[in-house]
Formats: structure tokens, C-alpha cells, sequence
């Protein structure tokens, strides 16, 4: 079902209620009807499952591509809503592990958004998101943390710290921040300025200044990536979050982190790594002043 179907059948539940605490005792026939049209509405409600709702995000433009809330250039709006999906579908798949450094994004035509409505205001898109196809037992479905995530890293441009601009890097590939810059030079060549509102929250880049000091905070140049050994030992590790702590030998350094995905059972490190002298190989990501994010990619015994 649509989030906003399912919002409207909360609606009309709350509409309902309303009207049948109005009704007075003696209108018998009256609150037989609403109290019959509100079961029917709660049983709908009850058959919805509210992890596979079907969501939306609504993107919209002005500037030189935009012709106040009359129209948009097809050419414009055909970048970047093309741009859009790469953005999305490289965060998408970063989140799951498969996105590498080139060649073509894994899936992408499983994350493309629909367009199914012109936005107002200005002049835009409402963009419904895939249909969630994903473990039941799963919280959210991969398309709606991407934009989550695209959101939150636009936020912090703006006003964040470089933590919290590391702490969303951290999560996804380099290659997908690389893509929400690409959609930012977009916007900033076209003389183009947008706004993005996904699960009530929006983000506006209402100025050129804005856009500048986004691009400039979300350059390559900004991100430095390398891999590094250390020797020392696990003081211990969560399975089920996949982090860590490591003490490194020369300065005994105490080292937080995250635990790759190629690490298939994390907990084998409890059992035969724990407390014991190995060599280790981290990835260490790091964004402007903020602190080094570390992941363990691999092990080496020192015998």
C-alpha cells in the first residue's frame, strides 16, 4: 500500500471517532453507520503491514531551468532526475556492500524512482520510491536509508560538524558521496537550486553561496582513504553490531571500529583472536578534521 493511502485510512479512522463521540445517545441509527464504517476502516488499517509501505520524496527546482511553478527545460529535468537515481542507487548498494570504485552501479534499475506528480511551490517532482521488497524481519528497506542518508549528509554540509558529516561518510562508499557531488555540480552548472522533503524533513538549498559550500565540503578532496597495519591485540567484539576494540602495541592506543562485511562470522574473533598478539589491516576514512573511522578488513596471527 501508498504511505499516503495508508495516512488516509488514519485519517479517516481519527474522523470517525470524532463524529461518533459528537453523536447523541438517542441517534441510534446514526452511530450504527460510523461504528460500522470505523470497523470496516480498522480492519483495512490492520491488514497493512506499515514496513512495505510504498513512500514518496518530492523534489523541487528554481532558478535559470525553472519557469516559477509553470514548467522546468526537459533537458534539465532529465539530468537530474537521472543524476537523482544514480545518487540513490550508489548509496543503495554502498549500504549493502556491493558498490566498487567503477563499472557500473550493482541493481540500479531496482532502485529507480517513479515519477507521479509534479511538486508545488516552485517546480518539481513527487518521486514514489520501489515497492520494498526485503526481509520481513528487516527495519527499513534499502532505498528509504539511502535518501535518509543523502539527506542527512546535505544537512550537515550546511550547517553539521565535520563529525557528523564522517559519521554518514562512514556509512556509505566513497563512489556514492562522489554521486551526490556529481548532482550538486549539476544544480550549481545549470544555475539550479533545489529543495528535498522525504518523511516530513525537508532540506532547502536556497542560495548559490549554499550550493558553493556544499560541493566545496563534500569534495574528494576532503576524504582521505587508506589502508594501514597495526599490531596488537582485541580487547572485544559485537557480533551482532560488528565493532570492535583493538589496543595497538606501540603507543597503546585504544581503537574503535566496524568489522567488514567480508568478515562472514564476526564472532569467530572472540574465539580465537581475543587478547592474543595479531597484525591487523584497517581501512581508515577520515573527513576534514574530523576523527579517523576504522574498519577491519583483515587478521594475520603473530606467531
Amino acid at each position: 500500500m501508498r504511505e499516503n493511502d495508508y495516512n488516509k485510512l488514519l485519517a479517516e479512522r481519527s474522523t470517525l471517532e470524532g463524529l461518533i463521540e459528537e453523536t447523541p445517545p438517542y441517534a441510534i441509527v446514526d452511530r450504527m453507520s460510523l461504528e460500522s464504517r470505523l470497523k470496516s476502516v480498522q480492519t483495512a488499517i490492520n491488514k497493512v503491514d506499515t514496513r512495505r509501505l510504498v513512500k514518496k520524496t518530492i523534489f523541487t527546482f528554481r532558478g535559470k531551468p525553472v519557469h516559477k511553478s509553470y514548467g522546468i527545460t526537459a533537458e534539465f529535468s532529465g539530468k537530474a532526475i537521472d543524476s537523482l537515481n544514480d545518487m540513490i542507487a550508489s548509496v543503495v548498494a554502498s549500504l549493502s556492500n556491493n558498490l566498487r570504485f567503477s563499472g557500473p552501479i550493482p541493481n540500479r534499475n531496482q532502485h529507480q524512482l517513479l515519477i507521479t506528480g509534479t511538486a508545488t511551490g516552485s517546480f518539481g517532482f513527487e518521486l514514489e520510491l520501489p515497492e520494498p521488497d526485503h526481509d520481513l524481519l528487516a527495519e527499513r528497506n534499502g532505498t528509504e536509508t539511502a535518501i535518509d542518508d543523502i539527506q542527512k549528509l546535505l544537512q550537515y554540509g550546511i550547517d553539521g560538524t565535520d563529525e557528523q558529516i564522517s559519521d554518514v561518510i562512514n556509512e556509505i562508499h566513497p563512489r556514492a558521496v562522489r554521486k551526490v557531488h556529481d548532482f550538486l555540480e549539476l544544480m550549481f552548472r545549470s544555475e539550479a537550486l533545489f529543495a528535498m522533503e522525504f518523511n516530513k524533513k525537508l532540506t532547502r538549498i536556497d542560495s548559490q553561496n549554499v550550493l558553493e559550500k556544499l560541493i566545496l565540503r563534500l569534495s574528494e578532496e576532503n576524504i582521505s582513504e587508506i589502508v594501514e597495519e597495526y599490531k596488537g591485540e582485541f580487547q572485544g567484539v559485537l557480533p551482532n553490531s560488528r565493532t570492535f576494540e583493538f589496543t595497538e602495541y606501540s603507543d597503546r592506543t585504544l581503537i574503535k571500529g566496524k568489522i567488514d562485511h567480508t568478515f562472514e562470522d564476526p564472532d569467530v574473533i572472540n574465539r580465537e583472536y581475543l587478547h592474543k598478539p595479531v597484525t591487523v589491516e584497517f581501512k581508515v576514512v577520515q573527513y576534514g578534521q574530523a576523527k579517523p573511522k576504522y574498519t577491519l578488513q583483515d587478521i594475520k596471527k603473530i606467531n
